[in-house]
């Protein structure tokens, strides 16, 4: 398997994950909130308003959604380069700012490494990946 079928299936499995927040959608988060919470030592749950129920479940549509953006623009990688480059710097944007929401929100350090540290890799695997259809591409011409 070359390289650039290795780096698709990496972001392919990433848009996979994005697409599975959609479950969150549907999910009361009564359900899960509270174990959540503690896992994550974060001492009591907040009150499950109108408005948490709103941003889980409108960030949790937007993140399955990017998802299937994704999915479709890896299925041509040359046609949507552009795109591509402009999410790569989105990843990269949001690894720094990742880490600092998530510390501002007191989340445990492991959770803001990782967080970080995958925007950091989707946002190099799709600089990669462009980088190295649009050589090809040229290559080509």
């Amino acid at each position: 398997m070359g390289w650039n079928r290795w780096i698709v299936n990496f972001l392919r499995f990433i848009a996979i994950c994005q697409m599975l927040a959609f479950v969150a959608v549907f999910v009361p988060i009564r359900a899960w909130l509270a174990p959540w919470y503690a896992w994550l030592h974060l001492g009591q749950p907040p009150e499950v308003s109108a408005v948490l129920k709103y941003v889980v479940g409108a960030t949790a549509f937007f993140q399955g959604a990017i998802g299937v953006w994704l999915w479709v623009m890896l299925r041509d990688v040359l046609r949507y380069r552009p795109l591509l480059m402009a999410w790569a710097v989105v990843y990269f944007v949001a690894s720094p700012l990742f880490y600092f929401i998530d510390a501002t929100a007191g989340l445990p350090v492991w959770w803001r490494i990782y967080d970080c540290a995958w925007c950091f890799a989707v946002g190099a695997a799709l600089t990669v990946l462009c980088r190295r259809v649009s050589s090809k591409a040229e290559d080509e011409a």
